[in-house]
């Protein structure tokens, strides 16, 4: 048996079979948690592996999209989703001070609370 030496074609070869993995219903699933804290509420999302360059979050009204996309090097063009879900946001978050932060292998979205209780409003004069 021949050993194949070129630790380039490995490292693709590696790549291509992990990807081919998940894209055929592989066991690799991000773990998706949440924390409720007094102020806020922080949406934890760990994604091994995965680059902050591969993830999107998008906001749309009050539906937040997570995302994370493998782009082949050899085709730019050519995106394939590794994960993709949706998360449909309560009416008591702050949807203007949301803050998406991204370290180590983990993905945080921090979704504040918007203020209690009533607020006294200005009256405009005219």
């Amino acid at each position: 048996m021949k050993l194949i030496k070129d630790k380039k074609f490995l490292q693709n070869v590696a790549h291509y079979i992990d990807l081919t993995n998940t894209i055929g219903g592989g066991v690799v699933q991000p773990q998706v948690s949440t924390v409720k804290r007094k102020k806020d509420v922080v949406l934890r999302i760990t994604l091994p592996g995965v680059a902050p360059e591969q993830c999107q979050v998008v906001l749309d009204k009050n539906q937040l999209t997570v995302a994370a996309l493998h782009q082949n090097e050899q085709f730019p063009a050519m995106q394939m989703p590794l994960f993709h879900q949706n998360f449909l946001l309560p009416p008591y978050v702050d949807l203007n001070a949301i803050k998406v932060v991204h370290e180590g292998n983990e993905l945080r979205v921090l979704l504040p609370f918007l203020p209690l209780g009533p607020r006294l409003l200005d009256i405009e004069q005219r």
